[in-house]
Protein backbone atom coordinates (compact mmCIF):
# COMPACT_ATOMS: atom_id res chain seq x y z
CA UNK A 1 0.00 0.00 0.00
CA UNK A 2 3.03 2.44 0.75
CA UNK A 3 4.66 2.13 -2.65
CA UNK A 4 0.69 3.00 -4.40
CA UNK A 5 0.46 5.77 -2.53
CA UNK A 6 3.39 6.80 -3.16
CA UNK A 7 3.62 6.77 -6.66
CA UNK A 8 -0.02 8.20 -6.91
CA UNK A 9 1.80 11.14 -5.11
CA UNK A 10 5.26 11.47 -7.39
CA UNK A 11 2.39 10.98 -10.14
CA UNK A 12 0.24 14.10 -8.98
CA UNK A 13 3.16 16.38 -7.98
CA UNK A 14 5.68 15.88 -10.67
CA UNK A 15 3.09 16.30 -13.24
CA UNK A 16 1.54 19.25 -11.53
CA UNK A 17 5.59 20.53 -11.28
CA UNK A 18 6.14 19.70 -14.93
CA UNK A 19 3.04 21.35 -15.55
CA UNK A 20 4.16 24.57 -13.91
CA UNK A 21 7.26 25.13 -15.36
CA UNK A 22 6.12 24.23 -19.35
CA UNK A 23 3.21 27.16 -18.10
CA UNK A 24 5.95 29.76 -17.38
CA UNK A 25 8.85 29.07 -19.34
CA UNK A 26 9.78 32.71 -19.61
CA UNK A 27 10.48 32.81 -16.00
CA UNK A 28 12.96 29.65 -15.64
CA UNK A 29 15.53 32.99 -15.12
CA UNK A 30 14.03 34.27 -12.31
CA UNK A 31 14.60 33.83 -8.75
CA UNK A 32 11.36 33.63 -7.35
CA UNK A 33 10.45 31.22 -10.11
CA UNK A 34 13.25 28.74 -8.68
CA UNK A 35 12.40 29.45 -4.85
CA UNK A 36 8.69 28.58 -5.81
CA UNK A 37 9.95 25.39 -7.36
CA UNK A 38 11.94 24.63 -4.42
CA UNK A 39 8.99 25.07 -1.95
CA UNK A 40 6.72 22.48 -4.73
CA UNK A 41 9.80 20.34 -4.28
CA UNK A 42 9.71 20.17 -0.57
CA UNK A 43 5.97 20.01 -0.36
CA UNK A 44 5.79 16.73 -2.17
CA UNK A 45 9.03 15.27 -0.27
CA UNK A 46 6.55 16.01 2.93
CA UNK A 47 3.54 14.41 1.56
CA UNK A 48 5.42 11.50 -0.32
CA UNK A 49 7.50 10.79 3.28
CA UNK A 50 4.69 11.51 5.81
CA UNK A 51 1.16 11.15 4.11
CA UNK A 52 1.50 7.09 3.22
CA UNK A 53 2.71 6.07 6.66
CA UNK A 54 0.16 8.29 8.61
CA UNK A 55 -2.61 6.21 6.16
CA UNK A 56 -1.25 2.98 6.23
CA UNK A 57 -1.02 3.12 10.31
CA UNK A 58 -4.80 4.54 10.70
CA UNK A 59 -5.96 1.69 8.99
CA UNK A 60 -3.61 -0.78 11.25
CA UNK A 61 -5.45 1.04 14.35
CA UNK A 62 -8.89 0.61 12.71
CA UNK A 63 -8.12 -2.81 11.60
CA UNK A 64 -6.72 -3.91 15.27
CA UNK A 65 -10.21 -2.35 17.18
CA UNK A 66 -11.94 -4.20 14.93
CA UNK A 67 -10.33 -7.66 15.08
CA UNK A 68 -10.81 -6.72 19.10
CA UNK A 69 -14.55 -5.97 19.22
CA UNK A 70 -14.82 -9.45 17.20
CA UNK A 71 -13.03 -11.24 19.23
CA UNK A 72 -14.90 -10.16 22.45
CA UNK A 73 -18.17 -11.37 20.41
CA UNK A 74 -16.90 -14.83 19.28
CA UNK A 75 -15.75 -15.32 23.03
CA UNK A 76 -19.29 -14.24 24.15
CA UNK A 77 -21.22 -16.89 21.89
CA UNK A 78 -18.03 -19.48 22.45
CA UNK A 79 -19.43 -19.07 26.34
CA UNK A 80 -17.65 -21.30 29.19
CA UNK A 81 -17.94 -24.42 27.15
CA UNK A 82 -14.77 -26.00 25.16
CA UNK A 83 -13.38 -25.48 22.08
CA UNK A 84 -15.91 -27.84 19.85
CA UNK A 85 -14.92 -30.08 16.39
CA UNK A 86 -16.02 -29.57 13.17
CA UNK A 87 -18.52 -32.13 12.27
CA UNK A 88 -17.32 -31.98 8.67
CA UNK A 89 -14.33 -32.29 7.23
CA UNK A 90 -13.18 -30.22 4.54
CA UNK A 91 -10.42 -29.72 1.52
CA UNK A 92 -8.18 -32.35 -0.44
CA UNK A 93 -6.41 -32.90 2.98
CA UNK A 94 -5.22 -36.59 4.21
CA UNK A 95 -6.24 -37.00 8.13
CA UNK A 96 -4.78 -39.31 10.09
CA UNK A 97 -6.21 -42.27 11.69
CA UNK A 98 -8.44 -40.38 14.60
CA UNK A 99 -7.17 -36.77 14.13
CA UNK A 100 -9.76 -34.34 14.57
CA UNK A 101 -10.63 -30.88 13.26
CA UNK A 102 -11.23 -27.90 14.84
CA UNK A 103 -10.64 -24.64 12.25
CA UNK A 104 -10.62 -23.91 8.61
CA UNK A 105 -10.81 -20.81 6.81
CA UNK A 106 -9.31 -19.83 3.23
CA UNK A 107 -6.50 -17.06 2.22
CA UNK A 108 -3.25 -16.48 0.86
CA UNK A 109 -0.25 -17.82 2.54
CA UNK A 110 3.28 -15.75 2.07
CA UNK A 111 6.67 -17.25 2.38
CA UNK A 112 10.00 -16.66 1.74
CA UNK A 113 11.95 -17.39 -1.61
CA UNK A 114 13.82 -20.72 -1.68
CA UNK A 115 12.45 -22.24 1.04
CA UNK A 116 10.64 -25.10 -0.90
CA UNK A 117 7.56 -23.13 -2.40
CA UNK A 118 8.91 -21.86 -5.49
CA UNK A 119 6.88 -24.06 -7.94
CA UNK A 120 3.50 -23.61 -6.53
CA UNK A 121 3.85 -20.03 -5.65
CA UNK A 122 4.31 -16.39 -7.36
CA UNK A 123 6.18 -12.83 -6.63
CA UNK A 124 4.25 -10.84 -3.90
CA UNK A 125 4.87 -9.41 -0.55
CA UNK A 126 2.08 -9.17 2.11
CA UNK A 127 0.20 -6.24 2.57
CA UNK A 128 1.85 -3.21 4.97
CA UNK A 129 -1.39 -3.17 6.36
CA UNK A 130 -1.83 -7.03 7.23
CA UNK A 131 1.62 -7.20 8.26
CA UNK A 132 3.09 -4.57 9.23
CA UNK A 133 6.74 -4.87 9.42
CA UNK A 134 7.31 -8.89 8.05
CA UNK A 135 10.56 -8.98 5.79
CA UNK A 136 12.26 -11.59 4.25
CA UNK A 137 8.56 -13.17 2.94
CA UNK A 138 8.19 -12.27 -0.83
CA UNK A 139 6.41 -15.47 -2.40
CA UNK A 140 2.49 -15.87 -2.25
CA UNK A 141 0.24 -18.85 -2.65
CA UNK A 142 -3.58 -18.17 -3.31
CA UNK A 143 -7.07 -19.98 -2.72
CA UNK A 144 -4.89 -21.65 0.42
CA UNK A 145 -7.24 -23.67 3.09
CA UNK A 146 -5.74 -23.68 6.33
CA UNK A 147 -6.48 -26.09 9.00
CA UNK A 148 -6.03 -26.33 12.40
CA UNK A 149 -6.31 -30.17 13.52
CA UNK A 150 -5.67 -31.76 16.86
CA UNK A 151 -2.01 -32.87 15.74
CA UNK A 152 -1.24 -30.27 13.07
CA UNK A 153 -0.79 -27.28 11.21
CA UNK A 154 -1.90 -28.31 7.63
CA UNK A 155 -2.09 -25.84 4.20
CA UNK A 156 -3.57 -27.61 1.28
CA UNK A 157 -4.07 -26.27 -2.39
CA UNK A 158 -4.67 -26.64 -5.36
CA UNK A 159 -0.91 -27.40 -6.21
CA UNK A 160 0.58 -27.66 -2.46
CA UNK A 161 -0.05 -30.04 -0.02
CA UNK A 162 1.79 -28.79 3.46
CA UNK A 163 1.66 -30.08 6.80
CA UNK A 164 3.51 -28.97 10.71
CA UNK A 165 3.12 -30.80 13.99
CA UNK A 166 1.59 -28.57 16.48
CA UNK A 167 5.01 -29.77 18.11
CA UNK A 168 6.86 -28.05 15.62
CA UNK A 169 5.38 -24.34 15.45
CA UNK A 170 7.86 -21.96 17.50
CA UNK A 171 6.02 -18.69 17.79
CA UNK A 172 3.07 -17.39 16.35
CA UNK A 173 2.56 -13.96 16.04
CA UNK A 174 -0.56 -12.21 15.83
CA UNK A 175 -0.24 -9.49 12.84
CA UNK A 176 -3.59 -6.88 12.01
CA UNK A 177 -4.62 -9.15 8.55
CA UNK A 178 -3.28 -12.85 10.02
CA UNK A 179 -0.59 -14.61 11.76
CA UNK A 180 2.87 -15.56 11.25
CA UNK A 181 4.08 -18.85 11.90
CA UNK A 182 7.88 -19.87 13.03
CA UNK A 183 8.19 -23.88 12.70
CA UNK A 184 11.00 -25.72 12.77
CA UNK A 185 14.48 -24.70 10.98
CA UNK A 186 13.46 -21.01 11.60
CA UNK A 187 11.07 -21.37 8.28
CA UNK A 188 8.49 -18.16 8.72
CA UNK A 189 5.19 -18.48 7.16
CA UNK A 190 1.84 -15.43 7.11
CA UNK A 191 -1.26 -16.36 6.28
CA UNK A 192 -4.27 -13.76 5.95
CA UNK A 193 -7.18 -14.68 8.56
CA UNK A 194 -10.33 -12.80 8.74
CA UNK A 195 -9.56 -12.66 12.66
CA UNK A 196 -6.51 -13.27 13.34
CA UNK A 197 -7.21 -12.99 17.54
CA UNK A 198 -9.94 -15.96 16.83
CA UNK A 199 -7.73 -18.15 14.77
CA UNK A 200 -4.57 -17.15 17.38
CA UNK A 201 -6.98 -18.48 20.50
CA UNK A 202 -8.41 -21.15 18.64
CA UNK A 203 -5.21 -22.98 18.20
CA UNK A 204 -3.77 -22.04 21.46
CA UNK A 205 -7.08 -24.14 22.94
CA UNK A 206 -5.78 -26.72 20.67
CA UNK A 207 -1.91 -27.00 22.19
CA UNK A 208 -2.81 -26.73 25.27
CA UNK A 209 -5.28 -29.62 25.35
Amino acid sequence: MLYALRKLIAIVFLGGIVWFVYRDLDYLDQPWFMHALGILATIFAVFWLIVPLLVVRLRIRRRLDQNRKRYEEWLAELGPGELQPMAKRVGRVQYEPGETLYFHEKGTLYVPSKAGFDEVSAKGRPGDVAFSDLTGVNRKIQRVHCLFTDRRLVFSGKTLEKSFALSDLHKIKTTPGGLVFTVAGGLRLAFTFQNPLVAADILKRIRSC
